[in-house]
């Protein structure tokens, strides 16, 4: 259960506390910007424009409107940029469909790059996350606690996987499309049980409260002398509060566990 306070911030936020998790997941390789995230306190969002996937935040969007759907965009983009006016939107625009597509779509070309997302997980024992994002299993995994520092939390969401998607519409509030854009993918990525923070106004590193990281676990395979430099940086760098685990084998299944590591035994 969470407790009051915390309902009241998740509420003052727009987020239905039944649906959301309590702790977060940010499988990492061992590397230079793994190093930073403790030294500086950081995450690196991501621009939209550097996953992976081809269809990730690149959904298509409908071609044609009719002059009731444009006009009812013109007042949305008159309501956003006062300066704008019903008659120069008609004039540079007008009710062409082509031409309203095409200014909308260079909208979204120069902005959807500038956004930025913090992509986490839901689940920490997934052999193929490990396989996939930590280094074959070499890595480590960061556990942080939405309750912690609602402020880095503030604008997230649940991925939707889907087989197909309906095309998304440059006449409907654009923050809704861009939901749609940011948290839907195709169902062959349904194992990675995604969350993302979005950052509606840039991407790249944006600090958090050092309280929300609460454990660091350790791939089965993560050498021992990462496993120090790792547990000394937390203990120099304001994380002396985190626990540390490492994943294991767990013999006759295909499945992890973990055990707990006593810092003081790589200190």
């Amino acid at each position: 259960m969470y407790d009051e306070a915390y309902s009241s911030a998740l509420l003052e936020y727009g987020i239905d506390n039944g649906t959301v998790p309590s702790k977060l997941y940010k499988f990492r390789n061992i590397d230079k910007r793994t190093i930073e995230i403790i030294k500086n306190s950081e995450f690196y969002f991501s621009s939209p424009t550097d996953f992976n996937d081809p269809f990730d935040c690149n959904l298509s969007y409908k071609k044609d409107y009719n002059k009731e759907e444009i006009e009812e965009a013109f007042k949305r983009f008159i309501k956003r940029y006062p300066s704008a006016t019903m008659e120069k939107m008609i004039e540079t625009i007008g009710y062409e469909s082509k031409s309203f597509y095409d200014f909308y779509s260079k909208i979204n070309q120069e902005n959807i790059p500038t956004y930025g997302i913090l992509s986490l997980s839901k689940r920490c024992k997934n052999i193929s996350m490990w396989s996939h994002y930590s280094d074959n299993h070499k890595g480590l995994v960061f556990e942080l606690n939405i309750k912690e520092d609602l402020d880095f939390f503030n604008s997230f969401g649940m991925v939707n996987y889907k087989n197909e998607y309906e095309l998304l519409s440059y006449a409907k509030d654009n923050r809704e499309e861009l939901i749609k854009l940011f948290l839907t993918k195709y169902t062959d990525w349904e194992y990675e049980k995604e969350v993302r923070i979005i950052d509606y106004e840039k991407y790249g590193c944006k600090k958090f409260k050092k309280k929300a990281l609460k454990t660091i676990v350790f791939g089965y395979k993560t050498n021992i002398k990462y496993i120090k430099c790792i547990i000394r940086l937390c203990q120099k760098n304001g994380f002396e509060h985190v626990t540390f685990q490492r994943t294991k084998l767990i013999p006759g299944k295909f499945a992890l566990d973990f055990d707990a590591l006593e810092k003081e035994d790589f200190i």
